[in-house]
């Protein structure tokens, strides 16, 4: 390093480098817990550089001011310069790291260097569960369902996790904390942190909040996640590479009531008589946000959460659910059923049933490339009573095409619709689009593919 041509350049630059010096330091003595507030806002773009800087030069034995000085010179950069000439003229390398000792001797700074290491922790063993081989590009519903049918273990480790909230191990919580600020875009710890801030009177954040549209902040967070969590390039990753946690997670909000789990858990936590002011508040946020974004964003009914309220004797948590239910708008519940081929069929004769309909399916496709073969499978299904309950054709086409993908099942079923619906008609209020020479070689194909369904799983049938 060439001391002088450093010394130089802080003389001819004296001016900028005080502000540099006297903005450091200022930023150095802020609480722990601002200094990330700040880098969340873009207050401190020069302590953001700082850090950036060391830890490019850092190493076990401390900074590499040699190292600073050769990218200093290769970048030409302001701030660069001003940082090698605090380490290499004003001891700022003992200063900071005097400084950095103290701060994580700050009240909460433990918790906030913990949760950090935590958080680290926690993707590096989603990064270890993740499989090499990566799921269909196509991302929806029924690929939930289909995970969790097949991995009934993790998703039973996940809940039992859930469970063990309730007795103090807080373990679900916190990594959920972490799931929520990468699926909310929240940048990490300090994009948290300022959600957090906004919940209580007397900073900056709070006073922000009260200006916006939106009253609750974690209301719109939510319904944001639902609406784009799946186009999210981060989270879309991790569940292409059937990631276990993502998957359960999802699947515990879709088809597990997780919203009436989760604010229950959080009322228990949050709720209680016994929690201090700041804590009720909080909770009440969080839970007037679960309710609202579950209706809005879910499909959740009204019916449920008064269900939930009715089983609550008294407390604040009922109050919570009943004054949101009066203003939440009105649901009908899930538009749609969703299920995969197994669940739909016998569940004791489902493997066998499905196995035939897969050879059926392959031999009507060599024959004629059509999805006719979909409207008397499922005719034949019904007709055997082979399903487990009493579904309609759109549930089934839908199951048909996510376990069969490679069959080129076609996205729309009007006509299969309709035709199923002729076949099955006993007073010819058929869709007038099917002729009769349709219906009746369609009943045809419906009693041989039934005989052969059912005497696959009973070969005495002839």
């Amino acid at each position: 390093m060439d001391e002088k041509v450093l010394l130089d350049w802080k003389n001819a630059n004296e001016e900028v480098y005080s502000k540099f010096k006297q903005d450091l330091e200022e930023q150095l003595l802020k609480p722990y817990h601002q200094t990330i507030l700040d880098l969340g806002d873009g207050n401190a773009e020069l302590l953001q550089s700082v850090i950036a800087n060391l830890y490019a030069v850092s190493s076990k034995d401390g900074f590499d001011i040699e190292k600073l000085y050769s990218k200093t010179i290769q970048s030409g950069e302001v701030s660069s310069y001003c940082l090698c000439c605090y380490l290499q003229f004003d001891n700022g390398a003992e200063h900071l790291a005097k400084v950095f000792a103290e701060k994580s001797e700050e009240p909460g700074a433990k918790e906030i260097i913990d949760a950090i290491a935590e958080y680290k922790r926690l993707f590096n063993n989603f990064k270890h569960q993740e499989t090499a081989e990566i799921t269909s590009n196509e991302l929806n519903v029924l690929t939930l369902r289909r995970w969790h049918y097949d991995h009934p273990q993790e998703y039973s480790e996940f809940t039992a996790l859930f469970q063990k909230a309730y007795d103090g191990d807080m373990t679900f919580v916190q990594n959920n904390f972490f799931i929520l600020m990468e699926m909310m875009s929240f940048n990490g710890v300090k994009g948290m942190m300022k959600i957090v801030a906004s919940l209580f009177p007397g900073n900056k954040h709070y006073e922000q909040s009260l200006s916006a549209t939106e009253s609750n902040p974690l209301k719109e967070r939510l319904e944001s996640l639902l609406d784009s969590s799946l186009n999210d390039s981060a989270i879309r990753e991790r569940l292409l590479h059937k990631n276990p946690y993502l998957f359960s997670i999802f699947y515990w909000l879709v088809f597990d009531n997780g919203f009436l789990h989760a604010a229950d858990l959080i009322s228990h936590n949050f709720l209680n008589a016994d929690a201090p002011y700041w804590e009720r508040q909080v909770g009440r946020r969080a839970v007037e946000a679960l309710i609202n974004t579950s209706i809005d964003k879910a499909h959740y009914s009204k019916s449920q959460w008064k269900e939930m309220s009715q089983k609550i004797k008294k407390g604040e948590e009922k109050q919570v659910i009943n004054s949101v239910l009066i203003e939440a708008q009105s649901r009908r519940g899930r538009k749609k059923t969703f299920v995969l081929l197994e669940e739909l069929l016998m569940p004791k004769h489902a493997y066998v049933l499905t196995k035939e309909i897969q050879n059926i399916l392959f031999e009507w496709k060599k024959l004629d490339d059509t999805d006719t073969i979909l409207a008397f499978l499922f005719a034949a299904l019904v007709d055997g009573k082979l399903t487990s309950a009493k579904y309609n054709y759109r549930t089934f086409h839908a199951a048909m095409r996510e376990k069969f993908p490679d069959s080129n099942i076609n996205i729309g079923y009007d006509w299969g619709e309709a035709l199923y619906n002729a076949i099955m008609s006993e007073d010819f209020t058929y869709n007038i689009s099917v002729s009769d020479a349709q219906i009746k070689r369609g009943r045809k194909y419906v009693t041989d593919i039934k005989l052969r369904l059912l005497s696959v799983i009973n070969p005495n049938i002839k």
